[in-house]
């Protein structure tokens, strides 16, 4: 009888040794992460694009920044908990205002950004998602499911999910500074 009372117990001190690791493990994994600072936003932004921060704001769970590249301003969209770059698009220019002349429709924004890239600056030209969706669409025909900017070893590439009319769906890798199709797959 001595015995069970003895396996009762042990089994119990077992059991809640158990759940006592098992709470602080799941504790930890369901604890909010930490956002970035202004400034960890600031200086991820600025090693990354090489420009001049003119204008940061947090709204909810993303920073919004304004950047001047070579007279041109940027607007960067920065996930706050992991630094990931949620869009990155061109809102005017410096030598627009300055000359204050209106801007020309039939004037894509890859000619602008060509002449950013001749300017002997060094710096990398990033497309807008608009031009790699339109790149997208002509190797695959379909539906914009979602496109996001990724990096990996200082390469920065669009990757566009495509809904085709067979219900599959294709995933298009471009190159962001070039607009290079990088390479074209496809699920089931």
């Amino acid at each position: 009888m001595r015995i069970k009372l003895w396996l009762w117990i042990g089994g119990s001190v077992l059991l809640l040794a158990l759940l006592f690791i098992g709470f602080q493990q799941w504790g930890r994994v369901t604890t909010s992460a930490e956002s970035l600072s202004r400034n960890e936003a600031k200086d991820l932004v600025e090693k990354r694009y090489k420009g001049e921060i003119t204008n940061i704001e947090q709204k909810d769970d993303k920073y919004v920044i304004e950047m001047d590249r070579n007279q041109i301003i940027y607007e960067i969209k920065l996930n706050a908990f992991n630094g990931e770059v949620l869009s990155f698009s061109k809102i005017g220019s410096k030598k627009e205002e300055q000359e204050q002349e209106p801007f020309e429709e039939g004037q894509p924004d890859q000619e602008n950004q060509q002449e950013l890239g001749e300017a002997g600056s060094g710096t990398k030209v990033i497309l807008s998602e608009s031009a790699a969706k339109e790149i997208a669409l002509k190797e695959v025909d379909g539906i914009v499911d979602d496109i996001d900017l990724e990096t990996s070893d200082d390469l920065m590439y669009y990757l566009v999910e495509i809904e085709t009319a067979d219900d599959r769906e294709a995933v298009v890798e471009i190159h962001a500074s070039t607009g290079k199709v990088l390479s074209i797959s496809f699920d089931d």
